[in-house]
């Protein structure tokens, strides 16, 4: 009679073992349409930097179906804070809708770059000290000092910039400097960001290539978290690296004889691509894409007439009103206004009309970008 006892509860709890093993998901058997409502009432940031990395098909359906057109800016103070304004810019059947935040980070430093969770901030006091935040985990960690020939980060000596390695898994800072050629170290970290001041730089081959910039450098600009682009001022190449395969390269301009490539030129992440809006007369700009980053493929693909009288109303002379970022849906360009009366404009492509946004920002306060493409970790 225990005998059986003991083999009826054994089946018990085997069954019950079996149950949990087979827990149903809910979310699972919803069509994506309907998992997509439920997740859109979610704040941007939740679904940007938790919800979206729960499994394959969230991270899928949240990049490309709600975040698609979601661009995010980081605002703040020329001299560094520790409160920080985040802008969230989205795109609906209306226009443009803005979101505004404060975040709160540890440490009073000047942002430098954003890929993904991470901010790699800089001390403007403490010469060659950089600091990691992850903004998921609210958690930071100072990095092992680097070459500190550059002057501290915050001259105009050396570019710094963070990317992600999807292949590897890991992160990677860019140091590029003066010294007294132009120089680069790489310090490559995991997600896990605790033992981060542990590490070691190592040193790379720098760039050949440094234009009329040749005597000092700055921050690139970032495309997919993986593709650095600097402006050196000339007229014939921008110096690019891939960082996955730690190599610099020179990226040639585009143009024609028609409209040869002059310094007129301003470069801006657009929809996982680099875009550049090149002033080819005083009331036109045309607007290239880099199609093809091996071959240095460009396409046209706009120009812009800037003659009209919303455009000339932050056309300040000759000076070309910055181009900030893009959604990704790549229809409305951002701009920020240059001079003592800044402000951030967004031109829409498709009915080439230009509209002030409804934010205020400071002439010292810098725009931070999030790179637009976030890694994958399946």
């Amino acid at each position: 009679m225990k005998t059986g006892t003991k083999r009826s509860r054994k089946e018990s709890e085997a069954e019950q073992a079996s149950r949990k093993k087979k827990k149903v998901d809910c979310f699972a058997s919803l069509h994506d349409d309907l998992l997509i409502d439920i997740l859109q009432k979610l704040p941007a940031d939740i679904l940007r930097y938790k919800t979206r990395f729960v499994c394959k098909r969230w991270f899928s359906l949240i990049t490309n179906r709600i975040l698609f057109d979601h661009a995010s800016l980081i605002l703040e103070t020329s001299y560094g804070s520790r409160t920080v304004r985040l802008l969230d810019i989205s795109e609906d059947k209306h226009g443009l809708t803005l979101k505004e935040q404060n975040l709160e980070i540890p440490y009073t430093g000047r942002i430098k770059s954003w890929c993904n969770e991470f901010l790699l901030i800089t001390d403007l006091y403490k010469e060659g000290s950089l600091f990691i935040y992850d903004m998921i985990r609210k958690q930071g960690s100072f990095l092992p000092p680097c070459s500190t020939s550059c002057g501290g980060h915050y001259g105009c000596k050396c570019g710094v910039g963070l990317s992600y390695d999807k292949f590897k898994g890991v992160y990677k800072v860019v140091h590029a400097f003066l010294g007294p050629q132009i120089q680069c170290e790489l310090l490559i970290f995991k997600g896990d960001i605790a033992s981060c001041n542990s590490l070691k730089w190592k040193k790379i081959s720098g760039p050949y290539y440094t234009g009329q910039r040749r005597y000092y450098w700055d921050d690139p600009v970032s495309v997919q978290g993986r593709y650095f682009h600097w402006d050196v001022h000339c007229s014939k190449y921008l110096v690019s690296m891939d960082t996955v395969k730690e190599r610099f390269r020179q990226t040639c301009l585009p143009g024609s004889d028609v409209f040869p490539m002059n310094k007129r030129y301003s470069l801006v992440e657009m929809g996982g691509f680099l875009s550049l809006l090149h002033k080819v007369s005083e009331d036109k700009i045309n607007v290239w894409m880099l199609k093809d980053y091996q071959r240095s493929k460009w396409e046209i693909l706009q120009s812009i007439n800037v003659s009209s009288h919303v455009w000339s109303s932050i056309y300040p002379g000759r000076v070309l009103p910055l181009p900030v970022t893009c959604v990704k849906g790549k229809r409305y360009i951002v701009f920020r206004k240059p001079g003592s009366e800044t402000g951030l404009y967004s031109y829409d492509l498709e009915n080439k009309i230009m509209r002030r946004l409804d934010v205020n920002i400071a002439p010292a306060e810098r725009c931070v970008v999030r790179t637009t493409e976030a890694a994958s970790f399946f």
